[in-house]
C-alpha cells in the first residue's frame, strides 16, 4: 500500500467513525467530522512525503478520504444497529418513553410503524440515493479539510508549486 493510499484510508476511517449516526452531532456543525478527516489525511501524507504538498494535492487527498469515509460511515451505521447505538434505535426508545409517560400505556406496533414511517435501508433506492449524496457532500467537505491540512502540515511551500516545479520568481533569481 502506498503512503498516499494509506493516508486516504486513515482519513476515511476517521471520517467514517466521526460521521456515524451516533456521533452525527459533529457533522451538524458544518461537517466538522468530515473536515477533520481531511485534515488527518493530509497530516498523514505529510508525515510520509519528503517535500512540500501542493494545496491541490491536499484537496484531492481530502476529497478521496471524504468519499470513502461516507461509505464507511454507512457501513458502521449498519454494524451499530444490532447494538442499538444507531439513531433510529435511540429515536425509537425516546418515542416509546414519551408515549408511555403521556398515555400510561405502550404503543401498538401499528402506531410505531406510522410514527417512524418507512425508514430507508442501505440497499433501498432511497438509501442508495442518500449514500450517493453523502459521497458527494463528504468529498466536498473532505477537500476543504485537505486544503486546510495542507496549510497546517504541508511544509514550507504549502499551497505553492508542486515539488519539482520552478516558480517564475525563482527562475529569475538563478
Amino acid at each position: 500500500m502506498t503512503p498516499r493510499q494509506q493516508s486516504i484510508l486513515v482519513g476515511a476511517v476517521v471520517t467514517g467513525i466521526l460521521s456515524t449516526s451516533y456521533l452525527g452531532l459533529l457533522n451538524t456543525i458544518c461537517c466538522l467530522g468530515v473536515i477533520v478527516g481531511g485534515i488527518v489525511t493530509t497530516q498523514q501524507y505529510a508525515a510520509y512525503s519528503p517535500g512540500a504538498i501542493a494545496s491541490g494535492d491536499g484537496a484531492v487527498l481530502g476529497a478521496s478520504a471524504g468519499a470513502v469515509g461516507a461509505v464507511l460511515s454507512a457501513l458502521f451505521d449498519v454494524g451499530l444497529r444490532p447494538l442499538g447505538l444507531d439513531s433510529q434505535s435511540v429515536q425509537q426508545t425516546v418515542q416509546e418513553q414519551l408515549m408511555q409517560n403521556m398515555g400510561g400505556q405502550g404503543m401498538s406496533p401499528e402506531m410505531m410503524q406510522q410514527m417512524q414511517g418507512d425508514a430507508p435501508g442501505l440497499l433501498s433506492a432511497m438509501g442508495i440515493a442518500l449514500l450517493l449524496l453523502n459521497v458527494v457532500v463528504f468529498a466536498i467537505f473532505g477537500a476543504i479539510g485537505g486544503a486546510l491540512g495542507t496549510t497546517l502540515f504541508g511544509g514550507e511551500d504549502a499551497g505553492g508549486a508542486a515539488p519539482g516545479q520552478v516558480v517564475e520568481a525563482e527562475a529569475m533569481d538563478e
